[in-house]
């Protein structure tokens, strides 16, 4: 129901008239509303989002011609006090949300109590920054999506999806340390820069802005591979410790611990440890080092991305055990130079995809390298087996239980403005309208002056047009000498025509005869050596379109032919 009539409106603190309503309403002024009706108040001037509220009560004892409302969401709504205020009641069905995302901190709250929080918000309304209390549970309304946009406020109905954000979780962030990582990436930027500077940097401040207390552990991992045939080559102390992969390559994993459930209010200090980390890293990892076989950093895609997961899942497996009750949420986070490709087990693959949806633990993959025009992240399967042995061999995987995405610098961002210089070819045409068209010209018209011509077999015209004899340096010479005796043979079949009174028909001309005799047999050219031979091909193998700049092989003869007819007329030098 909708009037245009305007009240006062009024505010009220906490605890206004023995209650925590955030509405207040007079059933004397508003006789149609009852308990439990959405009402919606805004200014009639304002372009703000109006307020959408639920009558938990009526109380008679306000002034008339006034509405209250909760002191601290007026302020989050820019509402006035004493300023006039239009007053609706709205369906439910026209404002239900379709997500509500609620955000709560330093307490744990287990999927029971998440699931009869959600129960107990049915049937209500919700509004930005509302403070929500069930049970001892405290959390707050973040953010209200109706139709793929956000709102301010809206109606929780039975089918409105609720969502939990803590902001005190245990984190762990592993960095792969493949050997990308001391690459520069195509706008000049480090691999590790990129890491560190650009998207842990960004993360940091992001939980700063959203007052996070993360318990977080670092963790440099990579692998590095050895040129040794033999394990007798590694001193045997340290051969516990070297593995072999499928392909027979010795290798070893390392892991270095930056921090151990830490807890910050300022991370920036972690940066310059890694910084110095990175520095030191070869070493660590044992690319140079004494009695040890030559040894390389692996690639991203052949690094020990699934071993490291799990070393996350070892702890989160047992977070039943000494529960920490001011924690809930368990997730690693992986930052690779790569592009989401890796060479892993497959038995370690159905593994880690098993634990980590037992136990309910999310991975986030962020990738420094660009997209790929392929579907990621893609894992390529291996087989430990002999090369001789006929099983399945390598095979590929999309794991839909790893979240995948890509970090774009702030470099990135600023070398957006690229504009290509070549144009897209424009539509194609059909094949039987290429086909018609394909007898009279070797290239089919374009669509447009911005399209590309359609392809052409141009090894095919040029074996055409290089099979084709050219006339020889002997028969240039000879040639104005063919021309006489043409000319005289014109001459005496004239004289005959004339003399008899006979209708004769024109000669054939010679050039032609012995030209197809030329054909016929290549052991000699006969009488007519001195003449120009050309072979009578169809015309749809010599003729070419204009629109590749080219000249058809018969009217470039034509023209030799009238330029060498002119040359001999007489009066010619």
């Amino acid at each position: 129901m909708k009037t245009n009539k305007s009240y006062k409106l009024v505010l009220h603190k906490k605890g206004f008239g023995g209650s925590d309503d955030e509405l207040v309403v007079n059933p004397k002024v508003f006789p149609q509303v009852s308990v439990g009706d959405i009402i919606e108040v805004a200014h009639p001037t304002d372009e703000y989002s109006p307020l959408l509220l639920q009558v938990k009560s009526l109380k008679e004892d306000l002034q008339k011609e006034t509405i209250s409302v909760d002191q601290t969401v007026a302020q989050a709504f820019k509402l006035r006090a004493y300023q006039d205020v239009i007053v609706n009641i709205i369906d439910p069905k026209d404002v239900t949300l379709d997500l509500v995302e609620l955000t709560f901190k330093d307490q744990y709250i287990g999927r029971g109590d998440m699931w009869r929080l959600k129960k107990s918000l049915v049937s209500t309304c919700a509004y930005i920054t509302q403070k929500v209390e069930f049970a001892g549970i405290r959390a707050q309304v973040s953010e209200l999506w109706v139709k793929g946009e956000k709102v301010t406020c809206g109606y929780i109905g039975e089918d409105t999806r609720v969502v939990f954000r803590s902001t005190s979780a245990m984190v762990y962030i592993f960095i792969q340390m493949s050997c990308e990582m001391w690459d520069f990436d195509i706008y000049g930027d480090l691999y590790f820069e990129k890491a560190v500077n650009g998207f842990l940097s960004d993360l940091f401040a992001k939980w700063k802005e959203k007052n996070c207390s993360h318990e977080v552990t670092v963790v440099l991992f990579s692998r590095t591979f050895y040129n040794a045939k033999t394990l007798d080559e590694f001193p045997e102390i340290l051969r516990s410790s070297i593995r072999p992969d499928h392909e027979g390559r010795f290798y070893e994993d390392f892991y270095r611990v930056v921090a151990q459930n830490e807890r910050r209010d300022e991370w920036t200090s972690l940066l310059v440890t890694i910084k110095k980390l990175f520095i030191q890293y070869p070493v660590l990892v044992r690319l140079k080092a004494d009695g040890f076989p030559l040894g390389y950093n692996s690639t991203a895609a052949q690094g020990n991305y699934l071993e490291a997961i799990n070393l996350s899942f070892n702890v989160f497996d047992k977070h039943y055990i000494n529960r920490n009750f001011d924690r809930t949420g368990q997730m690693s986070v992986v930052i690779t130079p790569g592009v989401g490709v890796f060479e892993v087990d497959r038995l370690l693959m159905i593994l880690t995809k098993q634990r980590m949806i037992d136990n309910g633990i999310g991975v986030d993959l962020v990738c420094m390298g660009e997209q790929p025009l392929h579907a990621v992240p893609l894992f390529k399967l291996h087989n430990r087996s002999t090369p001789g042995d006929s099983r399945v061999g390598d095979d590929y995987n999309l794991p839909h239980w790893i979240n995948h995405s890509f970090y774009t610098s702030k470099s990135q961002n600023s070398c957006s403005s690229f504009t290509p210089r070549i144009k897209l070819a424009g539509r194609k045409l059909h094949a039987e309208k290429f086909k018609s068209n394909k007898e009279h010209a070797l290239c089919a018209p374009k669509d447009s002056d911005n399209s590309l011509p359609i392809q052409v077999d141009y090894d095919g015209y040029d074996a055409q047009v290089f099979r084709l004899p050219g006339p020889s340096r002997i028969q240039r010479s000879n040639f104005r000498m063919g021309r006489d005796k043409e000319i005289n043979g014109r001459k005496s079949w004239g004289s005959v025509g004339v003399s008899t009174g006979i209708d004769a028909s024109p000669p054939v001309r010679s050039g032609a005869l012995e030209e197809q005799r030329s054909l016929a047999s290549d052991d000699s050219l006969g009488p007519v050596s001195n003449m120009l031979l050309i072979p009578r091909l169809p015309p749809m193998q010599y003729e070419v379109s204009s629109s590749l700049g080219y000249t058809s092989t018969r009217e470039l003869l034509e023209k030799m032919i009238d330029s060498q007819r002119d040359s001999s007329a007489p009066g010619c030098p």
